[in-house]
């Protein structure tokens, strides 16, 4: 079941599982600190209304959640899909992309200009998911490791 994330506790929950994507994300970038811990994040997220937190929730539990951060710029308004985890044990059900399409299914009553995403260049299993979702690319950033 999709809920948004309106108290502090769910929000505690979903700060534990961004913890989990950044670490996650260390596959892909070495310097991502190993010790780096979430907290208190999404308690203040969820005090704009514009900004979208959702959870999943099975058996009462929160086993994944999305981010959709309002983005203001000088010229378009839109959202950022700033974080998307599952926790392994409950991956490839579908619960990522039904997240996803919650997310925008919320904000096409908005108007706004547009949806980005960031995803980590070598993370296939997300790129494919987002492109199925009808996200292209449209940046590339890259970095050059100094020793």
């Amino acid at each position: 079941m999709i809920i948004k994330v309106l108290d502090e506790y769910k929000a505690d929950k979903c700060d534990e599982l961004l913890t989990k994507l950044i670490q996650d994300e260390r596959q892909y970038d070495s310097y991502i600190n190993e010790n780096f811990i979430v907290k208190d994040y999404f308690k203040n997220i969820i005090k704009d209304k514009n900004n979208i937190l959702l959870c999943y929730e099975e058996n009462e539990n929160i086993v994944g959640y999305t981010y959709f951060k309002y983005q203001n710029n000088e010229d378009s308004i839109g959202y950022l899909i700033d974080g998307l985890y599952v926790e392994e044990e409950y991956r490839k059900r579908g619960i990522a992309k039904t997240l996803i399409k919650e997310g925008l299914k919320i904000i096409s009553d908005y108007k706004i200009d547009f949806v980005d995403i960031n995803v980590m260049y070598n993370n296939k299993i997300a790129i494919k998911l987002y492109e199925s979702l009808g996200f292209n690319a449209l940046s590339l950033k890259m970095r050059m490791k100094m020793d």
